[in-house]
């Protein structure tokens, strides 16, 4: 077994980049190659590089789950009277104890509050531990209160005010407790000692060295505001504050913050929520809350078994550190860019990595390998996937999607190599360029080029890329958007830029958001689609996601060709059939593992409602399409005969041109399975062709 991951994606000359490598093999090769094709077959050119060679192998384990700690906390605050307070919204029942607070050392001294394999709530100090009777049902709000006094020990778990199952439950105990204070630091959602974890929502933690009577406990369940008993804790956290950090406030003012690690879920509803808004900003304590998970995983924490600088004389493209031990091979590709400032070629390919980071690890084995598209082992959906851990399927190879027929095809990376193929066999000189770097340097970073070139699924967008596409264009720029679904989910980027985050409140999804949590926590923004923020894709490419061909176990049905429109008979537009004969179907032909047919997979239409330029020229359409293809759920306002129909007009593939205002224009080619139809016959095809028209007339107008 040999894998690893690089801490960037994309580099420009002079800069550094790290891999890290893990196999339980003695030794492993590395060397470096400019990817030149993935499909049909793997073209590579090795890049001769005094770090190539062989290396010392090791095992290397992912650090997965996340939780908080407090480094230097007081914990003579337990060895007399004391309370602890916190609310636990449990999601999921184990087999093993969930601690929810705790700082247990290895001698076993200290404190944990937390559930037991039964999800009974129980208490330890020292040697003394107290198990209620009453096990908690999940997804349920409970607060949970300790008190101690003159060796009188009690549990308390209570359930919501608003909850009407109205659960209360006391268990006491009586021994002599001898409380050692621990050498460890306090902890949440984890035993550092067991590695035991906690899945759910915690908030309002808080310790008290004072015996907080009846009238006092009711005060803190319902605190909701903070200020009318919290504050007066020895130690509390306040989790609605700085919701975008990893940093969890002390709100006694005391400096005892904690951090999170392997990036557990803000921003979302905590006990004090009651459906009024759904921005933190509107009421913080709404949103004191955090959603940990034992299958977290931002950070692989892995060392590095090599940092370089990319050579000056790297021309723009894409390459990987290809790992090799036996007969087991592996590739970390990265895009390496121009020197900042610079250009090579008029023409730039823009890689999709933020649509590569959210289907990265999709369908993989191993637990905390999540893709935008998993559930956590509590069910919650995933909102955030980080390039610091093994990307299994960003490699220059076939995935583990299938057509129907069971047989495996291109999609993503594999397929985007095609494009790369496809320039250079065409004879056109080309730049690579990556959404994290659009996302860094907005429109600056296009202005060098008079085409940007997408590939075939660039359905994950920020704002900050939106606006850099929207100012190039508004320059005089020609986009040639060669994907379907393409600019259709919100999505932030980490401030480190390692990390994408993504809600689902609406749309065609995996998962949908819980009610009140579809605001991002790095940014506030508004999650879902763009086209809920009245920024949908067909005002940027005239197209917009229309239907998708996916069955329920994941397979894809056929692509189908596109029919001519009359549009070849109008003088705007009649030089791009140049080549292709009247009546002839664009795409009539193998694809890269779809079947016959340029579009298929996921599918776009032109749609004047929302936003498609009136200037936009339908050059073609795909229908026909099988019964695996259906329309987006943001199509369909009722369940019904219609909505399944197979014959309805909105589920098809739209080939589009329009011109801008500003001296530029747009192609849209309306499917993700159209780059893959490129290299067909030796780049000798009706869609290179249709293709090739396109790109030579944007680069016949002077920018």
């Amino acid at each position: 077994m040999i894998t690893g991951y690089s801490d960037k994606l994309s580099v420009r000359p002079n800069e550094v980049i790290s891999f890290m490598v893990s196999t339980d093999a003695p030794t492993f090769d590395l060397s470096f190659v400019n990817l030149k094709c993935g499909d049909p077959e793997l073209l590579e050119t090795i890049i001769p590089m005094p770090s190539s060679g062989e290396y010392q192998g090791r095992n290397q384990e992912l650090q997965i789950g996340s939780y908080c700690s407090v480094e230097g906390w007081d914990s003579q605050s337990l060895t007399g009277d004391f309370t602890i307070g916190v609310w636990i919204f449990p999601t999921l029942k184990k087999t093993e104890n969930q601690p929810v607070l705790s700082d247990r050392d290895v001698d076993g001294n200290g404190f944990e509050i937390g559930l037991t394999k039964n999800g009974k709530p129980y208490f330890m100090l020292g040697k003394i531990r107290v198990v209620s009777k009453v096990a908690l049902p999940i997804y349920r709000w409970y607060h949970l209160t300790v008190r101690l006094r003159n060796n009188s020990l009690e549990l308390r778990a209570k359930s919501h005010f608003r909850d009407l199952s109205c659960f209360d439950d006391k268990t006491f105990c009586l021994q002599t407790v001898e409380a050692i204070p621990s050498s460890n630091n306090l902890f949440f959602a984890i035993n550092k000692i067991s590695n035991d974890h906690f899945n759910g929502k915690i908030s309002d933690p808080c310790i008290f060295d004072v015996w907080l009577d009846d009238k006092e406990c009711s005060l803190l369940e319902n605190d909701i505001s903070g200020e009318k008993i919290m504050k007066s804790a020895k130690f509390a956290w306040d989790f609605g504050r700085d919701i975008s950090t990893q940093t969890v406030k002390d709100m006694t003012g005391k400096g005892n913050h904690g951090m999170l690690s392997q990036l557990p879920v803000r921003s979302v509803t905590g006990p004090h929520w009651f459906g009024n808004s759904d921005n933190p900003l509107d009421n913080l304590r709404s949103y004191a809350a955090i959603h940990f998970h034992e299958d977290s995983l931002s950070n692989a924490e892995w060392s590095p078994d090599l940092s370089m600088k990319i050579p000056k004389q790297w021309k723009s493209g894409v390459y990987a550190a290809k790992l090799v031990v036996d007969n087991q091979v592996d590739y970390l590709p990265f895009a390496v860019l121009p020197s900042k400032g610079t250009s090579s070629a008029d023409v730039a390919y823009l890689l999709p990595t933020f649509t590569y980071l959210a289907y990265a690890n999709e369908m993989q084995e191993g637990k905390g390998l999540n893709s935008l598209y998993d559930r956590y082992l509590d069910g919650a959906g995933v909102p955030f996937t980080s390039l610091l851990q093994p990307l299994l399927n960003i490699r220059p190879q076939k995935g583990l999607l299938l057509n129907k027929d069971g047989q495996a095809f291109s999609r993503n990376l594999n397929a985007d190599l095609s494009m790369l193929h496809w320039l250079t066999e065409m004879n056109i000189k080309f730049d690579v360029l990556s959404d994290h770097d659009l996302h860094r340097e907005g429109e600056e970073l296009l202005s060098q080029y008079k085409v940007v070139a997408t590939g075939s699924h660039p359905e994950y967008a920020s704002s900050r890329m939106l606006d850099g596409i929207e100012g190039f264009l508004k320059s005089g720029g020609n986009l040639m958007y060669l994907g379907g679904n393409g600019f259709y989910w919100v999505t932030d980027l980490s401030g480190d830029e390692k990390t994408i985050e993504v809600r689902r409140p609406n749309g065609t999804r995996p998962w949908t958001s819980e009610p009140g949590e579809g605001r991002h926590q790095f940014s506030g923004e508004i999650g879902g689609l763009w086209r809920g923020r009245g920024r949908p894709p067909q005002k940027l490419t005239g197209v917009g996601f229309t239907a998708q061909g996916w069955t329920e176990d994941d397979q894809c049905g056929p692509a189908q060709p596109y029919i001519q429109s009359n549009a070849r008979d109008d003088d705007r537009v009649a030089d791009l059939y140049k080549g292709i004969n009247k009546g002839e179907l664009i795409g009539d032909f193998e694809s890269l593992g779809l079947g016959r047919g340029a579009a298929g997979d996921e599918v776009d239409r032109v749609d004047p409602k929302l936003g498609t330029p009136h200037q936009a020229i339908i050059l073609g359409s795909a229908i026909g399409f099988s019964t695996e293809y259906h329309q987006a759920i943001e199509e369909i306002c009722q369940i019904n005969r219609d909505c399944l129909k197979q014959d309805d007009a909105n589920i098809r593939a739209d080939l589009v041109w329009f011109d801008t205002l500003f001296g530029g224009a747009v192609f849209s080619a309306g499917s993700i399975n159209w780059i893959s139809c490129l290299t067909y016959n030796n780049c000798q095809n009706t869609v290179s062709t249709l293709t090739y028209n396109a790109l030579t007339r944007m680069l016949k107008d002077n920018k």
